[in-house]
């Protein structure tokens, strides 16, 4: 064990050697063995948000020791040896630590400790609110500048139908938020108390209305609203507000700020995360990503961001703006598996050149669909309407579609919501990785949602599970059936399986083999002689 943990130290000692930067504070994750303190699952309400407790019991998510606070002792350990801890992660057990390098012999020595990771030369910036002064707005050439875009999503279908994010609470993670605070289109949230939260994670600090404007213009193609002139696509949902990115430079600190976020959204209920950030390439080559890594679990937003999802979170992610370089495919936490990927078209819904591509290293099929990222109109920190191009532009109008397709169907877990968008693309049937399941739209979403009606679990003769399923579908009925017919078709209506059991016996487990069934939302009918039941199934 102690050989183990000196030979993790040798490669952070290393790059601070050859950095020649001893004797300065520098950023360190810490990560521990264990959560043994006196929080327990039995009593969430200690440490979750009762819209967190009740976000998962709404989809069947268990509360876990992953979501137990991180033992306080351990960080009281620490700041005793005279390292300041910055920020606690309870869903990968550490902290988020700054120290000057000699310690660091000290804290591998501490009996909890496991592994410390560095993740940014130098420390914690000291950043001050940039002073500016908000501008008028100006016209522009469209009579209203968001018709194109939400006219391909049918975002104006979603919001005639009411469907405007009432209820659904969404965080939006990015590098900077100037304006919001002053701009007019942005006046409702604050006057209506949509905005519950809000933190910056690179200054530790409240104020989240600096830095850049780039989160200000993603937030405005969800959130703001200018009758008329501009309109987004989910301008009645709450927000939380983080600032995780350090527009300064490129550290792998950065990746750890939005895991911090997410734990901090998670807590409070968040519905839906939408992030327009990627990392593949730092100022610190030596944490650069290879394309290897880009398979959804190795680098750590994409752990952060996977984790996320399983507490039932829909997550929106661009793909990243890489098409006319080199690396060319998706950045992290693009690659992340239960998310969904979105690519850039522009108005002929032809894909924009600059939007990265998949496959992810694993072979999985990104993006998921696309949206308009060329020439798309957001607000900048001035109030003005401007037409800027990425795929950071196209991931907040899908985050918008989904918010209205969980509205209109609040039974859906996380994971129908993502099953629904993907199949609402016009490639549904021929998923490529250029464009991956291609352009969705609302009205479609909506036809598949109503063609799903699943019965009451206590009216079923039929047992299913499990849902989510992966390879292998088990059916088990409290009474004996002569004969049996199974059929699962997709949305569309093909059927992709028929099946006939014959001398079921009662309360006896029968497999159905599903290996070659493709990811998605099915319809399963089962048929006896005298009852029909359908149920819905996702295929992972």
């Amino acid at each position: 064990m102690e050989n183990n943990k000196i030979w993790r130290l040798v490669p952070v000692l290393w790059i601070l050697f050859q950095s020649a930067v001893f004797g300065q504070d520098h950023r360190f994750m810490v990560f521990f063995q264990d959560k043994d303190n006196s929080f327990s699952i039995e009593n969430p309400a200690e440490f979750l948000s009762q819209r967190a407790i009740d976000r998962r019991a709404r989809q069947n998510i268990q509360i876990t020791v992953e979501d137990l606070p991180v033992n306080s002792d351990y960080l009281a350990s620490l700041e005793s040896l005279n390292v300041l801890v910055q920020y606690p992660t309870k869903w990968l057990n550490g902290a988020l630590i700054q120290t000057d390098s000699s310690k660091l012999a000290d804290i591998e020595a501490l009996p909890f400790v496991t592994s410390i990771e560095l993740v940014a030369a130098g420390p914690l910036k000291s950043v001050n609110r940039n002073a500016y002064k908000v501008k008028n707005g100006t016209e522009n050439g469209r009579i209203q500048s968001t018709e194109v875009q939400n006219h391909l999503l049918g975002i104006d279908v979603m919001q005639q139908d009411g469907n405007t994010g009432q209820e659904l609470l969404i965080g939006v993670f990015d590098g900077g938020f100037m304006g919001v605070d002053q701009i007019p289109a942005f006046s409702h949230l604050f006057q209506n108390n949509q905005v519950v939260m809000v933190y910056d994670f690179v200054g530790k600090s409240p104020n989240i209305y600096r830095y850049a404007d780039h989160g200000t213009k993603v937030l405005s193609l969800i959130a703001a609203d200018d009758p008329g002139m501009f309109s987004g696509s989910a301008v009645d949902a709450d927000f939380i507000l983080c600032v995780t990115e350090d527009v300064s430079g490129e550290n792998r600190v950065e990746e750890y700020n939005w895991l911090f976020a997410a734990e901090l959204a998670d807590s409070a209920g968040v519905d839906i995360i939408t992030t327009s950030l990627g990392y593949h390439l730092f100022d610190d080559p030596r944490m650069d990503y290879q394309l290897q890594d880009m398979d959804g679990v190795t680098a750590a937003i994409s752990k952060a961001a996977g984790k996320a999802a399983t507490k039932g979170i829909v997550l929106v992610i661009s793909a990243g703006n890489e098409g006319n370089s080199s690396w060319k495919t998706i950045t992290a936490p693009a690659d992340v598996e239960e998310a969904i990927t979105v690519g850039a078209i522009d108005e002929d819904t032809v894909k924009a050149s600059f939007s990265s591509t998949g496959p992810t290293a694993d072979g999985r099929i990104k993006p998921d669909v696309v949206a308009l990222g060329a020439r798309t109109a957001v607000i900048n920190r001035n109030g003005n309407v401007v037409f800027n191009n990425g795929t950071s532009f196209a991931a907040p109008q899908i985050a918008g579609l989904a918010a209205g397709v969980w509205q209109s169907n609040p039974e859906y877990n996380y994971l129908e919501v993502l099953e629904a968008i993907r199949q609402a693309g016009h490639l549904s049937q021929e998923a490529n990785n250029q464009l991956g399941y291609g352009l969705p739209h609302y009205a479609a979403a909506r036809k598949l949602v109503l063609t799903i009606d699943d019965p009451p679990e206590d009216e079923r003769f039929l047992k299913l599970y499990p849902n989510p399923v992966e390879n292998r579908l088990y059916l088990l009925s409290e009474t004996p059936i002569s004969s049996l017919t199974l059929f699962i078709h997709n949305i569309q209506g093909q059927k992709y399986l028929e099946n006939q059991l014959n001398n079921i016996p009662a309360l006896s487990e029968q497999a159905i083999e599903l290996p070659l069934l493709p990811g998605g939302i099915y319809i399963v009918t089962a048929l006896t002689e005298d009852t029909a039941d359908s149920y819905r199934l996702i295929k992972q």
